[in-house]
């Protein structure tokens, strides 16, 4: 008999979705997902002018903004028949290159990292011998003593 399993809401990306999964055997032998917010973007849309499609749709996200608004730009494009000059295409490729990586270190170190990091063991850690360790790996002047012993009072209180 299978087993019934949902997660909602699943957390640590941007948005909601919650996931029901039927497991048999120990493998998952059927899956569904569903968006659990109507966002209404088609609704503020109607009606405005095509070239103010990328202004509201990046607003959609609070971290992928620049994906949703090259993606109504070059819908906007399609509908109209345009095409885009080869060197605009390369900026827009470098713009979303770059995205991905915004993109990354933000998923990791602001929705992820909590769940990896053990932020109340950083009260064991010695100040002096963090910023030496700090210090070493770069000449930043944030590496001193004072901040780190500051950011572990700032966790203790």
């Amino acid at each position: 008999m299978a087993q019934r399993i949902t997660v909602d809401p699943l957390t640590r990306i941007e948005g909601h979705l919650r996931i029901d999964a039927e497991v048999k055997d120990g493998k998952i032998s059927k899956a569904w997902s569903s968006g659990q917010m109507w966002r209404g973007i088609e609704v503020i849309l109607q009606g405005r002018d095509p070239r103010d499609a990328w202004l509201f749709t990046q607003r959609i996200c609070g971290v992928c903004t620049t994906v949703h608004a090259l993606a109504s730009v070059r819908t906007v494009e399609n509908a109209l028949g345009l095409e885009i000059p080869i060197n605009a295409q390369y900026i827009r490729n470098m713009v979303i290159a770059l995205h991905t990586l915004h993109d990354h270190i933000v998923h990791f170190y602001a929705l992820s990292a909590l769940d990896w990091v053990d932020v109340v063991s950083a009260l064991k850690a010695d100040p002096v011998k963090t910023a030496a360790l700090a210090s070493s790996l770069s000449n930043w002047p944030g590496n001193g003593v004072k901040r780190f012993a500051a950011v572990k009072a700032k966790i203790k209180a």
